[in-house]
């Protein structure tokens, strides 16, 4: 999912415009009502374009997870976290995406994001590996963990808004990994 692999420039613009076309259109419109001749003639490309970079229009959606995805490991590498800030600069960092993500939870495609965190957490962040201080064995249930319970408690966050700031969010999080909450 988060490889470093060098894209056709053209390609990268091409992929841009037909997602921010998409995203505008499920601002308005069902997303399973949109049609791909919608995407691709609002955004001024042939389907053959559509075609040479997506297979399926959920491919849009996932191309933009993938990106916001590469960012957040960007960010939590450069800034070497410790595992206790990890989920607090995951809930900070997807707070800033909260429209996108209220777009897809409203559109009933959550399980996009749900696929791509756990690939995230599960598969594509070995660099994190150092950062859990563990037997081998452990790391795989560690790291299901995280997918879970981010996955889970974003969700929550995201469809159940009831004007929960981002901030008691990551306080919740840091009472529920240090045991405060079972204490």
């Amino acid at each position: 999912m988060l490889t470093d692999k060098k894209e056709n420039p053209m390609a990268i613009r091409s992929k841009n415009a037909l997602s921010q076309t998409l995203l505008k259109l499920m601002m308005y419109k069902p997303f399973s009502q949109i049609a791909i001749t919608d995407i691709t003639a609002r955004a001024g490309l042939s389907r053959q374009t559509f075609y040479t970079n997506f297979q399926r229009k959920e491919d849009i959606l996932i191309y933009l997870l993938h990106g916001l995805f590469r960012r957040y490991l960007d960010k939590i590498t450069a800034a070497c976290p410790v595992p206790e800030n990890l989920m607090i600069d995951y809930f900070l960092f997807w707070g800033d995406s909260r429209d996108f993500l209220s777009l897809l939870y409203g559109q009933e495609l959550g399980y996009l994001f749900q696929d791509c965190n756990r690939a995230f957490f599960v598969e594509d962040t070995a660099v994190l590996d150092p950062l859990f201080h563990c037997e081998p064995w452990q790391l795989p249930y560690i790291k299901a963990s995280l997918a879970g319970v981010t996955y889970e408690l974003l969700t929550l966050w995201i469809t159940r808004d009831q004007g929960l700031p981002v901030d008691a969010l990551t306080g919740l999080t840091r009472n529920l990994l240090n045991g405060a909450l079972f204490a």
